[in-house]
Order: C-alpha cells, then sequence, then structure tokens
C-alpha cells in the first residue's frame, strides 16, 4: 500500500494531465456528434428579393389606380342683342369673340366697334352685349367679371360711364332715355341752352313736358 502511494505521488502530474485529455477529448467527440444531428437551415435570401417585388407591385398599383384629370369647364353667360342668349360651356378660358360665337353671333345693330372681342372671360361671368346704341347696365359690363361684386370705387365709376350727361349729350343720345323722343330731347337741349347748363339733375324738371313721374324714372340714368 505505501509503494502505491508512493507512486501516485511520484505520478500524480502526470496522471491529471492525462485524465483532463480525457475528458477534452470525451467533450470533442460529444460536440462532434451533436453537431452532426442537428439540422442545416438552408439560408434565406428571398426576403430581400420579397421586398423588392411588392416595392414593384405598390408602384404598379399606384399608378394603375391614378384617376385620369378631365378639364375643368368655364361657365359664361352671354345676354342681350346675341341671336341665341344662354349658358355656355367652355373646357378653356375663353375670349369674348368664343362666347358670341357660340350665342349664334351678335344681331345685325349692335356696333361692334365698342365691344372687345379679344377681352378675356371667366367661370361665371355674365358677357351683355349691347344693341346698337343702348346704354350698358352699370353692371356687368361687357368683358366684364360678375363672379365677384365689385368695390365702390369700381362700381360708381362703372355708374358714371353708363349715364347720359345731360350738358353734354347729343339729340340722338338724349334718344336713348326711356320715355324721350326727339321732340323732348330738342326740348332738353334747349332748356340747357337756355340755362347756361344745368346746374343739377334737378334742373331737368324745368324742360317742359318732364313731370314728377318722368323726372323719377330719368333721374337716376342721367348725370350732370
Amino acid at each position: 500500500m505505501a509503494n502505491l502511494k508512493a507512486h501516485y505521488y511520484r505520478f500524480q502530474h502526470l496522471i491529471w494531465f492525462a485524465t483532463g485529455l480525457i475528458g477534452i477529448g470525451i467533450g470533442l467527440v460529444v460536440w462532434w456528434q451533436c453537431s452532426q444531428t442537428a439540422p442545416v437551415l438552408p439560408r434565406d435570401i428571398s426576403p430581400s428579393v420579397a421586398a423588392d417585388q411588392s416595392t414593384q407591385k405598390a408602384v404598379s398599383v399606384t399608378r394603375a389606380v391614378q384617376p385620369t384629370v378631365q378639364p375643368e369647364n368655364v361657365v359664361v353667360d352671354v345676354k342681350g342683342a346675341v341671336h341665341r342668349p344662354g349658358v355656355y360651356k367652355f373646357t378653356m378660358p375663353p375670349i369674348m369673340a368664343d362666347a358670341i360665337e357660340k350665342a349664334g353671333g351678335t344681331l345685325a345693330t349692335v356696333d361692334r366697334t365698342r365691344l372687345n372681342l379679344a377681352a378675356s372671360l371667366t367661370n361665371g361671368q355674365v358677357l351683355y352685349i349691347p344693341n346698337g346704341s343702348e346704354i350698358v347696365p352699370a353692371y356687368p359690363l361687357p368683358g366684364q367679371p360678375s363672379a365677384t361684386a365689385p368695390s365702390t370705387t369700381t362700381a360708381t365709376a362703372a355708374t358714371e360711364t353708363s349715364l347720359i350727361n345731360l350738358n353734354t349729350a347729343t339729340v340722338v343720345e338724349l334718344q336713348t332715355l326711356p320715355g324721350v323722343g326727339e321732340k323732348r330731347a330738342q326740348d332738353i337741349v334747349t332748356q340747357r341752352e337756355t340755362m347756361g347748363g344745368f346746374k343739377t339733375v334737378d334742373d331737368l324738371q324745368e324742360v317742359a313736358g318732364i313731370g314728377e313721374k318722368t323726372y323719377a324714372r330719368l333721374a337716376p340714368l342721367v348725370t350732370v
């Protein structure tokens, strides 16, 4: 027994070293066996390809559902001395000549020199064509938009432009007033010369044959 212990103490380092090698060997064998039995999953490279395909499909769908843009209609109301007054639609902003053409043209009595046939028209506009020497309504004017109300300054200027000036109007121009014939127009001119010009619109009542009712009808249409 003593000899066995003596041999153990003499060779204990070799014994421990051999035991360690054996343990490491057993561990390597077990690891190798486990690695051989574990399933090897194939490398999946499809996500990137699938992502690219999804993107292409999304782009295709987006392009497919884009609505076709339709041209917006421009609507113009043509009134006055044309053959077919009415509301007309255009796919592009028209000029006055286009609207008159759609309305059948102007009447023969229209003074076309008073019209700007190249004036641009806008959506919702009223185009009024005056007949002969007809006084154009204060608003809307030919070629002027009616979609929004004019400012006070613009409306006042348009009204003053359309009024008959009692001090400068000719006999022919005065006859465009309602109820004023050639004789009454001449009486107005005679009274104007007699008075040295009208000072106010009220002076119109000094003309022979113009009573309260006639004056009330003419007063809004004249100026001095």
